[in-house]
């Protein structure tokens, strides 16, 4: 068993990870909502650009991949701490989706660079 010296620590570090991931899918949000609004207005004065979307694509899935990212290495502690099977295999699972969703968007981000190219 581990301590519980440790663990506390250990859960606060993860939840503060967790928080990390969350606050850049949101600034991510806010920012890429910004721009989206700002890309809208051109557009109604005639300034149109398939470049800035695909852009605008590049820089979310950057945001979400750096999140996704910090959301794993919180998993990771939690199945470090975890005390039951089922605890750990929820957590696998997690780890699992979230690897695979960094992957895929990976691959998404790479063909959109390569267009861009």
């Amino acid at each position: 068993m581990i301590a519980e010296f440790v663990t506390a620590p250990l859960e606060l570090a993860a939840q503060s990870i967790d928080l990390i991931g969350i606050a850049i899918l949101l600034i991510a949000a806010v920012k890429l909502l910004w721009r989206y609004a700002r890309f809208e207005f051109a557009r109604f004065r005639g300034i149109e650009s398939v470049f800035q979307i695909r852009d605008m694509r590049l820089c979310l899935g950057s945001y979400i991949l750096l999140a996704l990212e910090f959301m794993i290495v919180s998993d990771v502690i939690h199945s470090a701490l975890s005390r039951t099977l089922d605890d750990f295999l929820i957590l696998g699972v997690l780890v699992l989706i979230r690897s695979a969703l960094s992957f895929f968007l990976s691959l998404d981000l790479k063909d959109v660079r390569e267009e861009k190219a």
